[in-house]
């Protein structure tokens, strides 16, 4: 009896959350479609909005370059059903406005044009575009100016600036290889008789053991009003090679003697430390090296000085620094 009471009460509840699932169910669905309606009802109303478009100047004319604009966005308001600005304004990516400045009137002068544009013309083939053809309700500025200055140009050197690093026994074997070593800036004449040299982005590079090859930029600063450089990109090699420690025993070299005297050094060889690039290793040779003696009377001592080495060896030391020496008449 008592397992027939137990079954009993298992159904009910689980009838009675069943139906609890079902009136929620159907309430959520209620609430969602009431949004839906309420938004439609809404959104088929008219409003007003207003936006930014982001306006790039093309054909420009190949002697001349903007030096100047008055306004580099125009603020249109539109007047237009609410679901089509949603769209606009949250969906759709703000494309900038091209205004073509082949077109509009110019005042002349010498080295710089003035040219002023009427910019609702534009708005409405840019709104058409994006399918609204009569919603404009206004824009701001209504007329936009540009300034274009005569472009000159001359032939400036390439001057890195680089953060390296190298890995034990490695060093930089030669020069950076720059190609091209030169390049054409172009600007306004007050704008390039400053500039000196073409310095592109830092090149940063860490434990190299090999050569490498970077492409490195020389426009970073694309803005208006801006120096230019052709080409806007080169190429640099940075040469890599392991380098070893090398010592090398040098005979000692005397300045002119006194006739019938002997001068006896002591010791009369000294050995120069140096470092090598592996590939020129086979090349070293104690011929390359002279080492010149000058005797400095506060002490009494031939003071040691390596006054020729060949140019591919570097952080030339040599010891001892000093020697003694004996005339021998």
């Amino acid at each position: 009896m008592k397992a027939d009471n137990t079954n009993r009460e298992k159904h009910i509840q689980k009838f009675a959350n069943a139906r609890l699932r079902y009136q929620f169910f159907v309430s959520v669905v209620c609430l969602i479609a009431s949004i839906s309606f309420w938004m439609l009802i809404k959104l088929s109303n008219d409003y007003t909005l207003s936006f930014n478009i982001p306006l790039k100047f093309v054909n420009v004319p190949d002697t001349r370059m903007i030096t100047g604009t008055s306004d580099s966005i125009v603020q249109v308001t539109m007047q237009a059903q609410g679901y089509k600005l949603i769209l606009l304004r949250y969906l759709d990516k703000s494309k900038p406005l091209l205004i073509d400045l082949s077109n509009g009137k110019k005042t002349l002068t010498p080295d710089e044009i003035t040219s002023q544009v009427q910019l609702l013309p534009w708005v409405r083939s840019y709104s058409t575009f994006l399918g609204f053809v009569n919603e404009i309700h206004s824009i701001h500025p209504e007329q936009v100016s540009v300034k274009m200055n005569r472009v000159h140009c001359k032939s400036v050197p390439v001057r890195l600036s680089a953060d390296i690093t190298f890995a034990p026994q490695y060093l930089q074997f030669d020069p950076y290889l720059i190609k091209p070593s030169h390049v054409m800036v172009f600007g306004t004449r007050s704008m390039i008789d400053s500039i000196r040299f073409a310095q592109p982005e830092l090149i940063k590079a860490r434990n190299l053991s090999e050569s490498v090859v970077r492409t490195v930029h020389l426009n970073a600063n694309t803005l208006i009003n801006k120096p230019f450089f052709l080409p806007s990109r080169i190429q640099v090699t940075i040469p890599v090679q392991k380098f070893t420690e090398e010592n090398i025993e040098v005979p000692i070299s005397l300045p002119g003697l006194v006739p019938g005297h002997t001068i006896k050094l002591f010791p009369d060889k000294a050995v120069v430390s140096c470092i090598v690039a592996m590939s020129d290793y086979i090349r070293l040779n104690p011929h390359l090296f002279t080492i010149s003696a000058v005797l400095n009377r506060s002490d009494n001592m031939y003071h040691l000085m390596v006054t020729n080495a060949p140019e591919f060896v570097r952080n030339v030391k040599i010891t001892p620094e000093k020697v003694e020496y004996l005339i021998i008449r």
